[in-house]
């Protein structure tokens, strides 16, 4: 099996495109939905659905019960996470200063990372820490890995340990980063 295949955070990225997020963020607006009104809400055609909704079920950002579907507290992060992000808020975020930028941007990472090491913990009743943190390193690769993609599309510039954004960027709504 190669490497991609095994890492985690690299296939929710793939399956993530702009309609999971319609449908994750549809299902967030009603808390609890059933297909056929989902499916009108969003208007995507069927077989596009269909994969979609599969591929959210498959990553357990959603369920179904009863004949409904609901998000799962992984399903209620991401839609969480991707309002503080700006989906579907229209006012400009204002610029943080350069010295401060990855300090803040580090430290809320930090913190979402906490959250997920407590409800794991709470889970599973251990954690061997050691593991996590080697875990961790690798997961970052999987970063520059993105980022690199995202550099041959044309959507940002990596130069000497710094990412820029390009003016192809700015035109991308938040939807479109998964894609």
């Amino acid at each position: 099996m190669k490497e991609t295949e095994q890492d985690v955070i690299y296939k929710i990225f793939r399956l993530l495109k702009e309609n999971a997020l319609k449908i994750l963020m549809a299902i967030r607006e009603k808390e609890k939905i059933r297909w056929k009104d989902l499916q009108e809400i969003t208007g995507i055609p069927t077989a596009t659905f269909n994969r979609a909704l599969s591929a959210l079920q498959e990553i357990r950002f959603i369920k179904k019960e009863e004949n409904f579907y609901k998000l799962t507290w992984t399903g209620k992060l991401v839609s969480d996470g991707l309002l503080l992000l700006g989906w579907r808020i229209a006012e400009e975020v204002e610029p943080v200063e350069d010295i401060i930028a990855e300090e803040l941007l580090a430290k809320d990472i930090v913190m979402a990372i906490i959250f997920l090491l407590f409800v794991s913990l709470k889970r599973r009743g251990k954690l061997n820490i050691d593991k996590f943190e080697k875990e961790l390193k690798n997961e970052i690769k999987i970063v520059k890995k993105i980022f690199r993609e995202y550099e041959k599309d044309g959507y940002i510039e990596i130069k000497n340990g710094w990412v820029y954004t390009t003016d192809k960027i700015n035109e991308l709504d938040i939807s479109k980063i998964f894609k």
